[in-house]
């Protein structure tokens, strides 16, 4: 039974309820034809009473075939159809409840058609307003920086609040066919809720409504993007050790550690004795009861172990616990020097079949096949600025082909400001990796809808330049189904004299240099057109995104390289180039944000991607650090000494005495926060009053000759022999 939605009708009148059903479904159900119809509805019509006024609908005469006419279509009474052998007419329809049963669930899937394509629309208009520079802001400029994948989900959940408060102004959110601001959120819910957006999980429609009314803000563009980034990120609300600072009972003075790091660093680095214990045995036997004796309950042994074992940890208390020699051997930062010698608007992009080339399988077979090729062509001066041809034997589309394609493009226009992009939707353009790469690199990406290929001004561009193709031999077609003007004379046609895939790149190569040389019709070539009016708001591309794109990719261990990010570019079997890259502020800040960076890890193991200007450190998710620049060496022979190397000699030391300064400091903290340790603290340790008032007396003879030792400094400095002598 094919059931439509005007088959049936529920009509309700004095208190009653009658089914009808339209004649199309009787016709086709019970298999009964238009004559019958029109001779049993002339035959109720003579059982009604002469002068009784009706309307549409027939009154109710005992007799079969109860009819009524609505919108110029004929229903009949599911209770008058007759049901009498052998014909059986209401059988064949099923019961009341049963046909009551299909109608609920035709109109309730009309309904689910009708929402999906509210949703529908909704997401690509989201889509729109999705901004590049969201992404950018929070992947390098946020107070938290996030990776990729975190920053397009927050980037979208912008949009999706943005445009939410533009559907709520004047009711806009009716011309969707949405009719009540409760069922716009619900919506909306049921969209956004299964994405699970980085920053933003509404879980009901109530909290969206409260959200986006109340809290989201409308005008300041900075405190919209701050709103996603919640205080979870990066909070230390868990944090046991160094959440508490020891304070000065005395001054009030804030000290640098709290107890547990006080005794912790104490302990390990066991300052003035020669003497190491092992970490269980610091742990258990000294840790955990010293602590008590502060009413405070000791942290596990792994924690114990993780705070000594950070690679920004380790650095300052290798000296004190394994001495001068190991800590300038295996820890401290050094001098690197060089070895003794004598002696850098609007694109758009589509892919298709071009000049054809000879090679052979897998299986020894000599075949053909067209040299598929991506172009990134510029709209404005139809140059061609980059190409990427398909492997051999291949031709698909891939997004290898469109990343290779794109990054020839920056580097043919000479690495400025990527604009906008278009593209149809093939996979290589608009799969997830490809998306990713191009938000990247242009500020707009784009792409046609789908059976629109004339919006792609790509095709345009593809078809000129492939009619520029027919002088070329190897050139036997315009396309997969050419036509007669487009296909080969095959009595001439000899596989041997096509080129090989090698052969064909190094002429498509040429040929795309051909056309970009070649004069249009306004006698103008578009490599002319295009250096001539470039945008004037085009910029240097961030260097970092430049980078990511074309330097190396490595990852290495940074605990063991003593303040250097040291990576190797090898040629051949035996020839390794090592490149240096110093991590800025070693030992303090720089160490630091590493350290927090990766999860304070004892083995600080970063993905670097660097060439010869600078190294860009990363988390091997991919969330940016920093960026170390190249290192300044010195020269190991005075005999080949220059103003250069000389630099770097002063520079290197400069850095050796920073890093040394910053564990002094780091020391002395500790030290202090030991002396100024308060009564109750004295006497937790096993003190006594006589101790307690003994150091009180030591620390006043130390500021009483600090004081005099900088007198003396003072007078020292103001004193002139010259009005002496």
């Amino acid at each position: 039974m094919n059931l439509l939605n005007n088959d049936i009708i529920i009509r309700k009148y004095k208190d009653e309820e009658s089914l009808w059903i339209s004649q199309r479904l009787i016709m086709q159900v019970c298999q009964i034809s238009e004559e019958y119809t029109w001779r049993v509805r002339n035959m109720y019509k003579k059982s009604i009473s002469k002068g009784y006024k009706y309307g549409d609908y027939l009154p109710e005469t005992g007799k079969s075939w109860r009819w009524a006419k609505v919108k110029g279509q004929f229903y009949y009474d599911y209770d008058n159809i007759p049901d009498r052998k052998p014909t059986h007419y209401r059988s064949k329809l099923g019961t009341k409840h049963e046909l009551l049963q299909q109608y609920e669930a035709l109109l309730s899937a009309n309904e689910g058609k009708k929402e999906d394509l509210i949703k529908n629309t909704i997401i690509g208009q989201v889509s729109v307003l999705v901004n590049n520079n969201d992404i950018a802001y929070y992947m390098y400029d946020a107070h938290v920086t996030f990776t990729r994948k975190q920053a397009e989900q927050m980037a979208l959940a912008k949009a999706w609040c943005i445009w939410m408060l533009k559907q709520l102004e004047n009711d806009n959110y009716k011309a969707l066919g949405i009719l009540k601001k409760q069922d716009f959120f619900s919506i909306c819910i049921s969209i956004i809720s299964p994405m699970q957006l980085e920053g933003f999980k509404p879980k009901s429609a109530e909290y969206l409504r409260n959200t986006i009314l109340y809290k989201f803000p409308t005008d300041n563009i900075l405190e919209q993007l701050n709103f996603f980034i919640s205080d979870k990120y990066g909070n230390q609300n868990a944090l046991v050790v160094g959440k508490y600072p020891i304070f000065s009972e005395e001054t009030g003075e804030i000290f640098q550690f709290d107890i547990h790091q006080a005794i912790m660093f104490n302990l390990y680095m066991n300052p003035g004795s020669a003497t190491k214990e092992y970490l269980h045995s610091l742990w258990e036997d000294k840790y955990c009861k010293d602590i008590v004796e502060f009413g405070m309950q000791p942290i596990s042994y792994r924690t114990f172990c993780h705070h000594l074992s950070r690679f920004n940890n380790e650095i300052k208390t290798a000296r004190e616990r394994h001495g001068v020699e190991h800590y300038k051997k295996n820890v401290q930062t050094y001098v690197t020097a060089e070895r003794l010698k004598y002696a850098h608007s609007l694109f758009c992009a589509d892919g298709s079949g071009t000049i054809n080339y000879s090679y052979v399988d897998k299986k020894g077979k000599h075949k053909t096949m067209k040299l598929y090729v991506i172009l990134i062509t510029d709209v404005a001066s139809k140059k061609i600025v980059g190409w990427a041809p398909a492997p051999k034997g291949s031709h698909k589309e891939t997004p290898q082909m469109m990343m290779d394609a794109v990054k020839m493009a920056i580097e043919n226009t000479g690495y400025q400001t990527m604009f906008e992009f278009i593209a149809d939707n093939h996979g290589a353009f608009k799969s997830a990796e490809s998306r990713s790469f191009l938000n990247m690199i242009f500020n707009k990406v784009r792409f046609i809808e789908s059976g629109n290929s004339q919006a792609n001004p790509a095709e345009t561009q593809f078809r000129l330049f492939k009619r520029s193709l027919k002088d070329i031999s190897s050139f036997i077609s315009t396309s997969w189904d050419a036509g007669i003007e487009g296909q080969a004379n095959p009595d001439y046609l000899k596989l041997d004299d096509l080129p090989c895939y090698e052969d064909a790149c190094i002429l498509m190569n040429e040929l795309i240099k051909r056309w970009n040389d070649t004069k249009q019709r306004d006698q103008v070539t578009p490599n002319e057109r295009y250096e001539h009016n470039i945008h004037p708001n085009c910029q240097p591309i961030n260097p970092i995104v430049l980078r990511y794109l074309f330097a190396n990719h490595t990852e290495v261990n940074l605990s063991y390289m003593r303040g250097f990010v040291n990576v190797f570019k090898t040629k051949g079997y035996n020839e390794s180039t090592m490149y240096q890259f110093e991590i800025p502020d070693y030992g303090a800040n720089g160490t630091e944000q590493i350290a927090k960076a990766i999860g304070y890890t004892a083995n600080a193991k970063v993905k670097v991607v660097w060439d010869e200007n600078a190294a860009d450190l990363y988390t091997l998710e991919g969330k940016y650090i920093l960026t170390c620049l190249p290192a300044m060496k010195a020269v190991q022979s005075h005999a080949e000494l220059n103003d250069e190397f000389a630099n770097g000699l002063d520079h290197q030391m400069g850095r050796k005495n920073a890093q040394t300064k910053a564990i002094d400091e780091f020391q002395m903290a500790l030290e202090e926060a030991f002396q100024e340790l308060g009564y109750s603290q004295n006497m937790a340790f096993g003190g006594n009053k006589e101790s307690y008032n003994g150091s009180q007396v030591v620390k006043e003879s130390k500021k009483l000759n600090n004081k005099q030792t900088k007198t003396k400094r003072r007078v020292d400095r103001d004193f002139n022999e010259d009005e002496w002598s």
